[in-house]
């Protein structure tokens, strides 16, 4: 075959997505994002948040439930390595780990393998919830300690207390 006929998968991905399904996916996002809020008391329930259809996948191949592989697009190390710690700290798992397939395609596959008490889609929630909780102690007390102003940033780059 030729070089001008050969096509990527990629491609033959991007000439099934037709247009309307872009604008879908774009107005999922933009309800994403309107849905935000910034909230100020961290005790506050967090919302849910709006993910599109097309943002995670189960990546096929066993149809046992405590083992699965899901593909998030768009994701990186940055969720990744998160998700991995937080879902690992369940006792109800037994392997989770995390591979970026090749750098240059947007991906990230998660796998889980967990005992017959649970299966692998209760334990990424479960992942997830834990990681929302910590991020959002995080954010509390480093709004607490600003609210304190008890510091002070030096050109070196190092944070002091007063």
């Amino acid at each position: 075959m030729s070089p001008a006929k050969t096509r990527t998968h990629n491609e033959d991905i991007d000439e099934d997505v037709s247009s309307a399904d872009e604008e879908m996916a774009l107005e999922g996002t933009e309800d994403m994002m309107e849905t935000e809020e910034n909230t100020e008391d961290a005790d506050a329930d967090a919302e849910e948040a709006v993910v599109p259809a097309d943002k995670i996948e189960i990546v096929a191949g066993s149809s046992d439930p405590t083992c699965m592989t899901f593909c998030f697009k768009e994701e990186d190390h940055t969720l990744g390595n998160s998700l991995r710690h937080m879902v690992m700290k369940n006792p109800l798992v037994d392997y989770c780990g995390y591979s970026i397939p090749h750098p240059s395609e947007a991906k990230m596959n998660v796998h889980i393998q967990t005992t017959d008490a649970t299966n692998a889609v209760e334990a990424l929630n479960k992942g997830f919830d834990d990681l929302t909780d910590l991020c959002q102690h995080v954010i509390s007390k480093f709004k607490k300690e600003l609210k304190n102003g008890n510091f002070e940033y030096s050109p070196e780059g190092n944070w002091s207390q007063n």
